[in-house]
């Protein structure tokens, strides 16, 4: 059987990051799992490759953290149902890198949209009205000299 799969998510960060990204192993590409928690949050959960010495691979499903608010509402009709989704690790930024902002994981989500209600973000998502540009007189630079150009 094949599945019609499509972005659902393109890229969502991993909200309140339970894990060192560099010691669990984590690579780009790398598959994870969706499960809803019992606080009703979307946790967000992957296979870590811990070793010894890098011989030993056991695999341990380790969590990640939590989808945030908007990328659970748009997917929580797929999850409560146990449709098929296939989630991937796409951009990882680990603790060494980043030491003031801390360490970041971001994944994306494909799956079957047919049946997803869509989620509209807002008025500011979608282009501006051209009225709002300024007029062509007012587009000199305020330090210019406002004589002949």
């Amino acid at each position: 059987m094949q599945d019609n799969l499509q972005p659902l998510i393109h890229k969502a960060a991993v909200t309140g990051l339970l894990v060192n990204v560099t010691r669990a192993g984590l690579c780009i590409n790398d598959p994870a799992e969706l499960h809803l928690l019992p606080d009703g949050q979307i946790g967000i959960f992957a296979q870590a490759r811990k070793g010894f010495l890098g011989l030993f691979r056991p695999k341990a499903l380790l969590h990640l953290g939590q989808l945030g608010p908007t990328a659970s509402a748009l997917i929580a009709t797929a999850i409560q149902d146990a449709r098929h989704l296939r989630v991937r690790i796409v951009g990882l930024t680990p603790e060494h890198l980043a030491p003031t902002t801390g360490a970041e994981v971001w994944i994306s989500v494909w799956g079957d949209a047919s049946g997803l209600t869509p989620l509209h973000l807002g008025p500011k998502t979608h282009r501006p009205d051209d009225t709002t540009k300024p007029a062509r007189h007012n587009t000199a630079l305020l330090d210019q000299a406002s004589g002949g150009a």
